[in-house]
């Protein structure tokens, strides 16, 4: 827990920029993300295929290798029809569940969903454990990754948000979620001064 001057609130942006929403549970989390990818389809069973990958998420950690490895994998003669490798291990179920966007790159793809759905899975769980520890707010941290923190995130860096008005993260408007690294800290009012 970190305590600290408060934000400047000048020209920053505030958290009622990023639109929050009613905290989701977790396959609400997991809806949120795979939609967020942009990479899979509407078909049934999509949604059901993530919730059952990402069921014990963060606790049981999985990996973009772990998500297109679930289910049955596809021969070699499948793979060199999809112009991948004889080595490469692709589920035939997880290949199901993209749409033409992920099938052009069905390991790209697995990396983007991969990480939206942990990024969001983590904020769920930290979020909560914040929420159990009666800490009500947060100071929200920008990613730092390749591609730099997106503009709501960049606006928000270093300020201290209400626990309940913390939007998902990633961001709904990012636009690199396959990059997303920002994160909430436990933040204690007491010890702003």
């Amino acid at each position: 827990m970190v305590g600290g001057q408060g934000a400047e609130q000048s020209d920053k942006a505030t958290s009622a920029d990023v639109a929050p929403k009613a905290r989701p549970n977790e396959d609400d989390a997991i809806a949120y993300a795979v939609s967020l990818s942009g990479l899979v389809n509407e078909q049934p069973g999509t949604l059901a295929f993530y919730q059952a990958t990402f069921a014990d998420h963060p606790s049981r950690f999985v990996t973009y290798d772990d998500l297109r490895k679930q289910g049955d994998l596809l021969d070699r003669e499948s793979l060199k029809a999809l112009g991948l490798r004889a080595n490469v291990k692709l589920s035939a179920q997880f290949l199901a569940t993209l749409n033409d966007r992920g099938r052009a790159d069905p390991l790209g793809a697995a990396s983007v969903i991969g990480l939206a759905i942990s990024t969001a899975l983590c904020t769920l769980r930290d979020l909560a454990n914040m929420q159990a520890a009666g800490i009500d707010l947060a100071k929200f941290h920008a990613s730092n990754m390749a591609a730099g923190p997106c503009t709501a995130a960049a606006k928000l860096d270093g300020q201290t948000i209400p626990l309940s008005d913390t939007p998902m993260l990633p961001f709904d408007t990012c636009p690199h979620p396959d990059q997303c690294a920002c994160r909430y800290q436990a933040w204690l009012s007491m010890l702003e001064d």
